[in-house]
């Protein structure tokens, strides 16, 4: 911290002794401070200081010519009135030039004579409000591209979803053997390529199908063990640690094993396939939150999942970067730059937060919280581990189905593959039509919705498709949908699909559907 060197100022003071007691203060004040002299000519500051006011805030310099040119001559007049003994202190109003958009209360405080400061300067320290419109800013950007990235992975799911289904159908007129097979063979896998990075921005946008349980994370950190040492390689040291854990969490498992995965192939790939990686997980205390030093993050209980590598660290100019879709630090062809953003995009839509830290050990610390449950007093392991629910083999050989699908192309591959296997397909461009149908008391098995429509969605339709033929087996199918409307189709028990999918899963879904419904 400079000293009151070269000011004029008395003797004892030049020539950097500048009043030993006095840069500790200012140091241990929570404000930003400076102090002038009698011609309003700065010395000392503290880090504070230089934070608020910028660079600009340097010893030599007028006081008055760290704020907007407007403002100045009134900073001069009070700085003038309080070192020349007319008024023991004052305050004024007045914007910075390193933020001229603030208005901020300046304070200008005398000094006892003797010690060659005639005054001092303080105004609000403002680094935390800095970190805190950081974070909001950085939030506000990722939302807003993640509203772009679900828009168009919306039209490209239903774009998919038609170019999949024609090609499953040519599939069956040239099977193996067949001069065609093998290049309809490459445009279905990259289709299906095609429709996994689609999966990714969907997952960034917060618009990924969910089902979300009580979790717990123990057991399915130590069940990713073996994955987690195939995929880092033999080079990399894995170390799992914490536990055990006081709360569980609510979340979809395998989204939060997706996210445990992308941070560990990241932070192998941050080493260079040889180092330290550690995954720990720990409850954190609703009353060590603020210590995080995360302004956003509410003051509740959480659990941390901590991913950390001996890499090399993330530079701070692409720190605000790093998680948003196609940013990449790699060579071209070596990565598509989703495994940060799709991470990103399960955490915020598990209504929880993700922070990257410089490790103290060197390397990176991506800190997962994740908001905590009371855990019941039955074990979740089992939940854990739990397989899905076993489909019962349905016969869909004759059997009605009402499609509803607003998109032409689609509705028009998925009724030619659906008739070729066998089932009476009739279709309608929006849910009015299909009540419609259904009011005519026309024979119908099934129905088959998309979730997005214009005028009424997918869950609305089922409801009232359900008012209308009480249990009737309705299927949902969707690029994307808010999760509002997923967890209302979860509360009527009705089924859902994300596109885009092969007609053998839909063959599948659709005859889980009428399964369930008996």
């Amino acid at each position: 911290m400079p000293g009151l060197t070269n000011l004029g100022w008395p003797a004892p003071y030049a020539e950097g002794s500048a009043l030993p007691w006095l840069e500790p203060l200012l140091v241990a004040l929570p404000m930003a401070i400076a102090v002038v002299d009698s011609e309003g000519i700065l010395g000392v500051r503290n880090e504070a200081m230089i934070a608020t006011a910028g660079p600009a805030a340097m010893p030599g310099v007028p006081a008055a010519s760290l704020f907007v040119p407007e403002d100045r001559a009134h900073v001069a007049e009070a700085v003038a009135m309080v070192v020349s003994g007319r008024a023991m202190g004052t305050e004024v109003r007045a914007a910075l030039s390193s933020r001229p958009d603030e208005k901020r209360e300046v304070s200008i405080a005398a000094m006892p004579p003797g010690l060659g400061i005639a005054a001092m300067i303080g105004m609000r320290d403002i680094r935390e409000q800095l970190k805190l419109e950081a974070q909001v800013a950085a939030a506000t950007r990722m939302q807003a591209v993640g509203q772009l990235a679900g828009g168009i992975a919306h039209d490209f799911n239903n774009i998919l979803t038609a170019v999949l289904a024609l090609t499953d159908q040519l599939l069956d007129n040239h099977p193996r053997g067949d001069p065609e097979h093998d290049s309809l063979d490459q445009i279905r896998a990259n289709g299906t390529r095609a429709a996994a990075l689609v999966a990714q921005l969907l997952a960034f946008a917060r618009q990924q199908p969910q089902r979300q349980r009580l979790l717990e994370l123990v057991p399915l950190v130590e069940g990713l063990q073996p994955l987690l040492r195939q995929l880092t390689g033999k080079g990399v040291q894995l170390e799992i640690g914490g536990g055990p854990l006081r709360h569980a969490v609510l979340a979809d498992p395998g989204q939060i094993e997706q996210v445990i995965v992308n941070l560990a192939v990241n932070a192998r790939d941050a080493m260079g396939g040889a180092g330290l990686l550690g995954i720990r997980l720990r409850d954190v205390p609703a009353a060590d939150v603020p210590r995080l030093g995360h302004r956003i993050m509410p003051r509740e209980d959480h659990v941390a999942i901590e991913v950390s590598d001996t890499g090399s660290g993330i530079s701070p100019s692409i720190a605000g970067k790093i998680f948003e879709p196609f940013f990449t630090t790699k060579p071209m062809g070596e990565g598509t730059g989703l495994g940060l953003s799709t991470v990103y995009g399960i955490v915020k839509q598990s209504n929880g937060y993700i922070f990257a830290e410089p490790n103290p050990d060197g390397g990176t610390v991506f800190c997962v919280y994740l908001p905590a449950v009371a855990r019941p007093e039955a074990s979740l392991a089992a939940q854990v581990a739990a397989p899905a629910m076993e489909q019962a083999a349905v016969s869909l050989a004759g059997r009605r189905l009402l499609l509803v699908e607003d998109e032409p192309a689609v509705r028009a591959v998925l009724a030619k593959g659906l008739t070729r296997l066998g089932l009476d397909v009739a279709t309608a461009s929006d849910a009015t039509e299909a009540l419609a149908w259904l009011e005519s008391g026309a024979a119908v098995d099934v129905v088959l919705s998309d979730v997005m429509m214009p005028g009424i969605d997918g869950v609305e339709l089922s409801k009232r498709a359900r008012r209308l033929r009480p249990g009737l087996p309705v299927l949902l199918m969707s690029g994307f949908a808010e999760p509002p409307l997923h967890k209302a189709a979860d509360a009527q028990g009705v089924g859902f699909i994300s596109k885009p999918f092969a007609m053998a899963d839909l063959m599948a879904a659709m005859g889980a559907a009428l399964s369930s419904a008996g």
